[in-house]
């Protein structure tokens, strides 16, 4: 028996409706248990009674100081929920969770923290836009970036800033169609947004120039001679709007958390156990993929690797001058272990309490970033970091492989989290045509064929008199013919002459059918409008400036 808790979790299908699982009002309740395994965790896993609250520490310092506020020592107190995403322009079920957070920062008088997931990498740096041009309706790709290699968002700077800057304009010129309807006539949320970034962009190139005139001359890193770092600049539009609307949020980078003592640490004891952790892992895996029916060797994720004595582990390696990342493997030899990128990077590590020999100095002195993947990332939010952590659809169906891997790995039960998302479409003009239409046009097309009296009294034979009245007359033999065999026990004779009555009819809607079959292509295309115009995957800066965000802090408050 599989102790996997198997959960059905569906975005919601109506327009401005919201999952929150479980409900805000369970959040303190959740906030107690989760308090209490953290408890547990530090036994079960040998960490010291100290370790989360440093941990803690410096999360909240990150935080404070990104929110350009003192840090505050009651912080520490009081509860803390999480929730993060790649630093991205996404759609607005994923923006929810910081509305979540704030809510829940609110109710239970604790800190919201949203964590910009940089360590993943940059994969489209332009929004798809509906265009409604003058023969059809197209979703256009706006750039605000232009496109380059894959390299993580904390490594990724904007390449063209005069694209960057000019983006909202870019992007209401192709929007411009629907900007004329009454949702709109205070303008997206973009022209809210773009401010904000444009600002942070500038503020980073000015703190480089200065940077670079301090340092007489001298080569400085990319990262602060005079570039703006994209991920921070997209999140400094985004926090702008959050401040104005007054969540009660603050915002910090993965990067900075990994770069911490106490995350490298908290790997360090991973690596140290990581024979047993791919173990674990693997057959986490596998039991997921046979409760959910999952075929995929992909899904949710790959399997951890191994070759030989060389065991893969769920983290990324890079170094300060290539931002590459790679898959980490470790091995254990004569009581040390060696953790390489088997593309040139390899260090060896003694299995010693000695501070010298402390894996986070090792790595600052070789020049080497060590970033979790998304499995590590929650793990360590939801059992060290944070006393809520707060998932999207996707990250809540990957953590039931999580919580199986924290229950064997380290003995406790996993901390609850809730999952939060809505689903709201762009509120523009579409065509309301649904599959049932298309099915039933097709249907209709069908009939034509082999139940062609269902049109003697249809509306596409209006005037067709003649038409009408021969169709009347084959119809009424067919009954008659039917009356007079019983087609469960009949010769093949029969079905053939009730084919030709068939044919017969259908040889008079040749008119008919072709007016049906325009109709169906026609109904296709503009399903495939409806579609394209209602996904609920566009991006939240096309939204309406004010509609939006009232909608998404008033789901908060019915869904307490």
């Amino acid at each position: 028996m599989s102790d996997l808790v198997h959960s059905r979790l569906r975005a919601p299908t109506a327009d401005g409706f919201a999952l929150i699982d479980p409900p805000l009002s369970q959040a303190a309740a959740l906030i107690e248990r989760n308090r209490a395994i953290g408890g547990a965790f530090d036994q079960s896993a040998g960490f010291s009674s100290e370790f989360r609250t440093a941990a803690r520490i410096l999360l909240l310092s990150a935080a404070a100081i990104g929110e350009g506020v003192e840090p505050d020592g009651n912080d520490l107190k009081r509860p803390i929920a999480i929730g993060g995403h790649q630093p991205e322009l996404f759609h607005p079920g994923v923006w929810f969770k910081n509305f979540v957070l704030s809510a829940i920062a609110e109710r239970v008088g604790g800190t919201g923290i949203n964590l910009a997931i940089d360590n993943d990498t940059v994969q489209r740096t332009s929004i798809r836009v509906p265009d409604r041009g003058a023969a059809q309706v197209q979703v256009s790709d706006v750039l605000f970036d232009k496109s380059a290699a894959e390299v993580p968002w904390e490594r990724r700077d904007i390449l063209d800033l005069d694209r960057f800057r000019r983006f909202d304009k870019a992007v209401a010129q192709h929007f411009k169609p629907y900007l004329a309807e009454p949702a709109y006539r205070h303008g997206m949320l973009l022209g809210r947004v773009w401010p904000h970034a444009w600002n942070a962009a500038q503020r980073q190139q000015d703190a480089g120039r200065e940077a670079l005139q301090l340092s007489g001359g001298r080569r400085l890193p990319s990262s602060i001679a005079g570039s703006a770092n994209l991920g921070q600049c997209l999140v400094a539009g985004r926090r702008g709007v959050e401040r104005e609307l007054g969540l009660k949020t603050r915002e910090t980078q993965l990067s900075l958390v990994a770069d911490d003592s106490c995350f490298v640490e908290f790997a360090d004891r991973l690596l140290m156990r990581h024979r047993e952790f791919h173990e674990i892992h693997n057959a986490a895996l596998a039991e997921y993929r046979a409760v959910n029916h999952v075929r995929s060797p992909s899904r949710p994720i790959a399997n951890l690797a191994r070759d030989g004595e060389w065991y893969e582990a769920p983290f990324w390696l890079w170094s300060f001058s290539d931002s590459e990342r790679r898959k980490v493997f470790v091995r254990r030899v004569d009581g040390r272990w060696q953790i390489t990128d088997r593309q040139g990077i390899t260090f060896t590590r003694q299995v010693s309490a000695d501070r010298d020999d402390d894996l986070w100095i090792r790595l600052v002195e070789q020049g080497l970033q060590l970033r979790p993947r998304a499995l590590i990332t929650t793990m360590y939010a939801r059992l060290v970091l944070s006393d809520l952590f707060i998932h999207g659809i996707g990250g809540a169906k990957y953590d039931e492989v999580t919580d199986l891997i924290i229950r064997r790995f380290f003995g406790v039960e996993p901390p609850a989290y809730i999952t939060a998302t809505t689903t709201f479409r762009l509120p523009i003009e579409r065509p309301s045509v649904t599959f049932d239409d298309v099915r039933d046009s097709a249907r209709r097309i069908r009939e034509a064929r082999f139940r062609p009296e269902a049109f003697l009294r249809d509306r596409l034979l209006t005037g067709e008199a003649a038409i009408a009245g021969r169709l009347a007359a084959l119809a009424a033999e067919k009954r008659e013919f039917l009356d007079k065999h019983d087609l469960r026990r009949c010769p093949p004779q029969v079905f053939a002459r009730l084919d030709l009555l068939n044919r017969a009819m259908h040889d008079l809607l040749q008119p008919v059918e072709r007016e049906l079959r325009a109709e169906h292509a026609e109904l296709l295309v503009q399903l495939k409008n409806s579609q394209l115009l209602g996904s609920r995957e566009f991006s939240f800066v096309l939204f309406p400036s004010e509609i939006l965000p009232a909608r998404l802090l008033d789901l908060c408050k019915v869904s307490s």
